[in-house]
């Protein structure tokens, strides 16, 4: 049997996070945090259908200190090949402390075996300070996705652009509040392109949404 797939939907705190695992979970009941911070623990929320599960959203606590998670890495990784067991190595030795703890919640799910949604605010300017957590989320090896969803007035989304694709296998624009339906589909099928044991559940959840909306509508 094939096993739904599972994302973790991570970033800077306060970034529309939790806004997004609302949207693409269906799951209205998610709290919007205007606080940054207010996750502090990683909290699955699968799209269930007839007690089917097709598939997971993870939400997940902001970075704190990738600059620091990133050093250690660096410093205890010998080639690119063993990246992702350094990923799991710095969470096994660092869960018990308090001052990685948002990192290692963070982490856990990617190398438990999710894929990555990463949310960038496009209405704040593009700076290098994200270019350490970008670089920790693509040791991790996973199949990656970054969404740009502006919370302000302000667009430097270009840049962003710019800057995530040099990371990330995917870049979409994508308001989580406003979205169009068609948005969420196409997500989800991008996400079906990155990994092929994605692509069949994936095309099943589409399928299952666009034929929920029509009935809505009818």
């Amino acid at each position: 049997m094939m096993k739904a797939p599972v994302f973790a939907v991570v970033g800077h705190p306060n970034k529309g996070k939790s806004s997004i695992v609302a949207t693409l979970s269906q799951n209205d009941a998610i709290a919007i945090a205007l606080e940054p911070g207010t996750t502090r623990k990683h909290q699955a929320y699968p799209l269930a259908v007839d007690g089917k599960t097709l598939y997971t959203l993870v939400d997940t606590p902001g970075f704190q200190r990738p600059r620091r998670v990133l050093e250690w890495l660096e410093a205890h990784s010998v080639s690119a090949s063993d990246r992702a067991e350094t990923v799991e190595a710095f969470v096994v030795q660092h869960r018990q402390d308090n001052g990685f703890v948002d990192e290692c919640e963070l982490l856990q799910p990617l190398i438990e075996g999710a894929g990555i949604i990463y949310v960038v605010d496009g209405s704040v300017p593009y700076s290098t300070q994200h270019e350490a957590e970008m670089t920790i989320l693509r040791w991790t090896g996973r199949p990656s996705l970054a969404l740009i969803n502006s919370i302000g007035e302000d667009d430097y989304s270009d840049t962003w652009a710019r800057a995530l694709g040099q990371f990330f296998q995917v870049v979409r624009t994508f308001d989580a509040v406003r979205a169009p339906f068609e948005q969420h589909l196409s997500l989800l099928r991008a996400f079906g392109q990155l990994e092929p044991d994605w692509e069949q559940p994936l095309d099943s959840a589409t399928a299952f949404l666009s034929a929920q909306r029509r009935q809505r509508r009818t």
